[in-house]
């Protein structure tokens, strides 16, 4: 049986009112904002935890700032109502990425194996930092920081495992 909340991938998180015709902010949990022309009907979660559906009108840009429509919500009380809303997507909807590029909800849980075969961990996280994304590796209860530079590994995404060199000092 499968974890139905692995199946969807946030894309959107409702903020606070914007106007005074329902409108709210929107942040961006994607980097694909195309992603929301045409899109009208939406999974979402609720802070609580509790799954419903939206309806949206539209999406627009507001200079850096996205704002959300839902439809039927016309005030800026009835957009506070919506306020922490995570808007989703099923999986296999997600913006298609470029080869050897990954999305952080694919390499999470990912197996971690040496060159040689030899079990390191399990990725439980993925930090972004300005020269690359680092891969947080759970090795028996220890934190590795491994950084994910295409020269110290390689990622197999249907056998779900990274496989790093066994440089001195990494591991």
């Amino acid at each position: 049986m499968s974890d139905d909340r692995l199946d969807y991938v946030a894309i959107g998180k409702v903020l606070k009112p914007r106007g005074i015709r329902g409108e709210a902010y929107l942040m961006l949990l994607t980097d694909f904002p195309e992603r929301f022309k045409g899109l009208r009907l939406v999974r979402a979660v609720t802070p609580s935890g509790e799954v419903t559906e939206l309806d949206i009108d539209y999406v627009r840009q507001y200079g850096n700032r996205m704002g959300i429509k839902l439809h039927g919500v016309d005030t800026p009380n009835a957009a506070s109502a919506f306020r922490d809303y995570v808007i989703q997507v099923p999986r296999d909807a997600v913006h298609p990425l470029p080869e050897d590029t990954f999305y952080v909800f694919d390499v999470i849980g990912m197996s971690v194996e040496t060159a040689s075969g030899d079990f390191v961990g399990k990725v439980v996280d993925v930090l972004s930092i300005p020269a690359n994304d680092v891969y947080v590796v759970d090795r028996d209860g220890e934190e590795l920081l491994l950084p994910a530079a295409r020269d110290l590994l390689s990622i197999d995404r249907d056998a779900r495992k990274i496989v790093v060199q066994e440089i001195e000092g990494l591991l």
